[in-house]
């Protein structure tokens, strides 16, 4: 804020500067006048007491000369005014006043110079004539016959000169006056140019601009106020630049937290919400300002914001939000509003769900090939079983053997790829052989079905750059699946062409590998779960054909570790069709921290 005109440090100095030099001229004036104006009196008065001594002497050496002819001889010779008074202080002469005048004028009785001169001394005193009307300078001293001879004089001359002299210092002191104010406001200005200098540094600081300085060049109290500032200035630098890097810093460690941040201020609408809570909340990036029914109806979080406001830490709860489970808590603050943090479970959950699937559906599947090995076992130990109901056995507990060996192989299997402990080596691999090796593993039993493979491969798409077991591994499970749902005397399809843009790369840089058959299909609504393990469509057909449910969640996995995707597309009556995405030979791809060409 500015500081009015009025009020400034330079007027006031120049204000001070021009009442002191006036006061000095009129301090001056009034004092060289009354000094004068005394001085003269005193030399008129020393005048007119010397010409009192002869007229005394004139006085007494005049018998018999009536007191008015006396006073007005007196006054011719002097040249003053000659006042006689008696002993009873009425006037018996003036040499202004007509014999015949005298008994109307007023006792002197009273006057001062008359009672010293009646007391036999010389007497002295200025007053206002009462019968001239003006201010006069009067000697009284004793006489012959009691009598006091007066002698007066105006002073007006005195007055009239003194005014002179007091006229011409008036008109030097203007001179001076203004002189002296330019001086002054000179001065002024050179005096407060630095402060106000130092002023708007001031300002500009507190404005939050920093980077000023004053750099002050003086060496006095100003220098010195500068040098002050600019300390104080770098170190309010210092501390905001450290302020606004830990603000940041807390910023950015706030938007990277997986947990949801909504911070409340005390009228209890968003102040702050990180990059989760407005990913879980659904928010926009101008979330500030919204009211917590704004953010979300629900009951069981708007029950929660009413308990953090009222001054209630919230420990771990959990509440759901559009589908999602969120383990909230809260925290009332000090000043009002509160914080609240929401993590997001809904994966945890889902993962124990798929866990206590996982650990029923694994038992299911090792239970039932074991229960039919015990039974079966249990049978053969009779030594009266025939021979060839012994071989039947024995080939059913080899064959639910063999199937609890598959099942566990591909346990382990998915268990070395999800854990890491698989990674893949990627190297050129002929899509065209890579299926022949796969259908070589089935070939037999796709001829008890008259079952035929076809591969179609695309011009430039012979060879990806891919794991060569993986892909074996990848295409034996899909065509082993195929087989199994594909009716005697159907086809089974597999193809290479380049990825269309969004499957995964820019087009000619991926190849997208389907493998399609002609058989039952798959109902949509199983389609998004048929890559989880040990998920079935149809269970007791899958398990009449030896499956483990296990096949399609490798295959989901393999092809991920290639940086691929996968997806499914049936139709019940007309088959199925796989596809999946790998990389192209030749091109660039980056697996893990590497990049293989």
């Amino acid at each position: 804020m500015r500081v009015p005109a009025r009020g400034r440090a330079g007027h006031k100095l120049f204000l001070t500067y021009l009442a002191l030099i006036a006061a000095t001229v009129v301090a001056l004036t009034i004092g060289v006048g009354l000094t004068l104006r005394r001085h003269l009196t005193d030399m008129v008065a020393d005048d007119l007491r010397r010409e009192l001594y002869l007229a005394v002497a004139l006085q007494r050496e005049s018998d018999g000369v009536p007191p008015p002819a006396l006073a007005s001889r007196l006054g011719e010779l002097s040249g003053r005014r000659v006042t006689l008074v008696g002993p009873d202080g009425r006037v018996v002469g003036d040499s202004e006043v007509p014999p015949d005048e005298l008994p109307g004028l007023e006792n002197h009785a009273s006057r001062p110079e008359v009672r010293a001169a009646l007391a036999g001394r010389v007497g002295r005193a200025e007053h206002l004539s009462g019968t001239l009307g003006a201010e006069r300078l009067y000697v009284a001293a004793p006489g012959a016959g009691g009598q006091v001879v007066r002698l007066s004089v105006s002073l007006d001359d005195v007055d009239t000169t003194v005014g002179r002299v007091q006229r011409g210092i008036l008109g030097g002191g203007l001179v001076v006056l203004v002189f002296g104010g330019l001086l002054s406001y000179a001065v002024s200005v050179a005096v407060t140019r630095p402060l106000r200098h130092v002023a708007a540094v001031a300002r500009d600081l507190g404005r939050g601009n920093l980077s000023r300085r004053v750099h002050a060049r003086h060496r006095d109290e100003l220098g010195e106020l500068g040098l002050v500032l600019d300390t104080l200035a770098e170190e309010l630098q210092r501390r905001m630049g450290q302020l606004e890097g830990e603000r940041a810093e807390m910023h950015a460690l706030i938007d990277a937290m997986a947990e949801g941040v909504l911070a409340l201020g005390p009228d209890g609408r968003v102040r702050r919400a990180n990059r989760a809570a407005r990913r879980i909340f659904g928010l926009g990036t101008e979330s500030d300002g919204l009211s917590p029914p704004e953010v979300a109806r629900r009951p069981a979080f708007l029950k929660l914001v009413q308990r953090a406001r009222a001054g209630d830490p919230v420990p771990a709860t959990e509440i759901t939000h559009d589908g999602r489970h969120l383990l909230a808590t809260a925290q009332p603050l000090a000043g009002g509003g509160a914080v609240l943090v929401f993590l997001d479970v809904s994966e945890l959950r889902r993962l124990e769900d798929v866990r206590r699937d996982f650990v029923a559906n694994a038992s299911h599947e090792l239970k039932t090939p074991l229960t039919a090995i015990r039974g079966y076992s249990e049978t053969l130990l009779d030594e009266n079983l025939p021979p060839e109901l012994r071989r039947r056995f024995a080939e059913v507990v080899k064959e639910n053997a063999d199937r609890l060996q598959r099942i566990v192989d591909d346990l382990l299997d998915l268990s070395r790829i999800e854990s890491g402990g698989w990674r893949a080596e990627p190297e050129e691999v002929a899509v065209a052989e890579a299926a022949e090796e796969a259908w070589a593993v089935l070939e037999e039993a796709a001829a008890g079905k008259g079952v035929e493979l076809r591969v179609r491969v695309a011009p430039g798409c012979d060879s990806v750059m891919a794991d060569p077991s993986a892909l074996r591994q990848i295409l034996t499970n899909l065509l082993h699946n195929a087989l199994r749902h594909t009716p005697a005397g159907g086809e089974i399809t597999v193809s290479a062409r380049p990825a269309p843009a969004g499957a995964g790369a820019p087009p000619g840089r991926w190849l997208r590998i389907e493998v399609a058959d002609n058989g039952s299909g798959i109902p949509v609504m199983h389609l998004p779960r048929i890559f989880e393990r040990f998920y079935r469509v149809d269970n007791a057909r899958a398990r009449a054909d030896g499956g483990t449910g296990l096949g399609l969640a490798i295959v989901r996995h393999l092809v991920e570790s290639h940086g691929g995707t996968v997806e499914a597309e049936s139709e019940l009556g007309r088959g199925t069709t796989i596809r999946f995405t790998v990389p192209a030979a030749g091109a660039p791809h980056r697996y893990g921290a590497v990049t293989i060409w």
